[in-house]
């Protein structure tokens, strides 16, 4: 019984590796060099990092901010802190975020962004004493 089944299994195995070959036209290699899973890019970019600093964030501490849309080089704030602002230096290594308020906020008047490599995060360090300023923590919206 147990020869038989062997038997059967190994019929089985050769018959599906034989069925995963050519047509004996082509050598292997070139076969798999032309599917197209051989010529897809070997790392893709997240949809997050490819946008950058542009979207909407919402802090994951507490934050007069209730969300941050950024657009090029323009910012708007909703919550308690609601108010426009810009950003300086988007494509540099510290870009700098300026809120604009109506009624200033001392603590979030000026910040320079860090963005997590893979986009998914953001970091605004605001100016503040000697000691440093205020941050908020935000991850992506939606």
């Amino acid at each position: 019984m147990r020869v038989a089944l062997s038997v059967a299994v190994l019929g089985l195995t050769a018959g599906l590796l034989s069925a995963c070959g050519g047509d004996g036209d082509e050598p292997d290699d070139a076969q798999a060099s032309s599917s197209p899973a051989a010529t897809a890019p070997a790392t893709q970019q997240p949809a997050e990092q490819a946008n950058g600093l542009a979207g909407t964030w919402k802090p994951i501490n507490k934050s007069p901010i209730a969300t941050l849309t950024i657009t090029g080089t323009t910012a708007q704030t909703t919550g308690e802190l609601a108010c426009p602002g810009t950003i300086t230096g988007a494509d540099s290594a510290k870009p700098t975020l300026t809120l604009d308020c109506t009624t200033p906020n001392e603590d979030r008047k000026r910040g320079t962004l860090k963005l997590k490599p893979d986009g998914s995060a953001l970091v605004i360090t605001w100016d503040g004493p000697a000691w440093g300023g205020m941050i908020d923590s935000m991850k992506r919206a939606g």
